[in-house]
């Protein structure tokens, strides 16, 4: 699931379906072999594939703007009358910096907007996960933390403070955000997400019997995901509503082929991993990192996962 930029500065940005070949539906794993088999014939060229763009402004035009606004140093920006704007224009310099990568950069970018809304939640929240994408867990905890003290309520940051606590087996924990996320969230397929995440927290957790949040769910993706956690789809059935991502009929946005791989890519291998198998997790986890789609929540959640099993 992406992870967007702040609104103000959010930029909207599907190529021709392209013949694959069968993955054989025998195959042990098939999810990894459609990854391999993607990767050998257009690789993950920013460039030359639609589906990995960015979502708003570059580096470059992010520090244009941060230079032309004349913004106040360090220490001396929340009492200024333009602190909204230039908190805003920090956010967009910390997305960019996220978007390619750096995520300690991007945290940087959001300590700076947060000197200028030193009391902002969503700052809070944006500061923790690019904590969490640069492996700063204290870091991201502290601020998830100072997050909910100022908005006990909000889906995105109990969201956040479950992937935290999903990431540190903290399993009670992760399972009464990911129910929370379940069933509060206004929009029907974010819901789904914390769906699939609640099931896992309580898969991992070792409850025998899991559930999930009784709504109406989503339509589209990711609702095969759902259906195979329930053991109502199998992983080689998936390959059919993961390849019509790039159909033209797709009009469901951040859900082309690439996307729904990367994210169908974790949920299962975490599901591996729930089954007592580590070891094939882990190269569920390293194919999903090999797409390099890093806006997404599921990537930032991959590379922590296997930074656990290296260790």
């Amino acid at each position: 699931m992406r992870r967007w930029p702040p609104r103000l500065f959010l930029i909207a940005v599907l190529f021709a379906g392209m013949a694959v070949a069968d993955v054989a539906r025998d195959s042990a794993h098939p999810l990894l072999d459609l990854a391999r088999q993607l990767e050998s014939e257009r690789g993950r060229d920013r460039d030359k594939n639609p589906g990995l763009a960015r979502q708003g402004p570059g580096v470059s035009e992010a520090t244009h703007l941060l230079e032309q606004a004349h913004a106040p140093p360090a220490g001396e920006c929340a009492g200024t009358i333009g602190a909204t704007r230039y908190a805003g224009l920090y956010q967009a310099l910390g997305f960019a910096r996220g978007d390619q990568g750096d995520f300690t950069g991007a945290a940087a970018e959001y300590r700076k907007a947060l000197d200028c809304r030193p009391h902002d939640p969503d700052i809070l929240t944006r500061l923790a996960s690019a904590s969490f994408d640069a492996r700063d867990f204290a870091g991201a905890r502290a601020a998830i933390d100072a997050s909910l003290a100022l908005d006990p309520r909000s889906v995105t940051a109990n969201r956040n403070a479950g992937n935290l606590d999903f990431i540190e087996e903290r399993w009670a924990d992760a399972i009464a955000r990911f129910r929370y996320v379940a069933s509060s969230d206004e929009d029907r397929v974010r819901a789904s997400y914390g769906q699939l995440m609640y099931w896992l927290a309580q898969r991992r957790g070792g409850v025998s019997k899991p559930e999930m949040v009784t709504r109406t769910p989503g339509e589209g993706w990711p609702q095969p995901l759902l259906l195979y956690m329930r053991g109502k789809y199998t992983e080689a059935e998936l390959l059919t509503p993961i390849r019509s991502g790039d159909e033209d009929s797709n009009t469901q946005p951040d859900t082309n082929t690439d996307e729904r791989l990367c994210e169908a890519l974790y949920y299962v291998g975490e599901e591996y991993w729930a089954r007592g198998h580590p070891e094939v997790a882990r190269e569920y986890f390293a194919a999903l990192v090999n797409i390099k789609i890093v806006a997404f929540i599921e990537h930032g959640m991959a590379l922590a996962e296997i930074t656990k099993l290296a260790q």
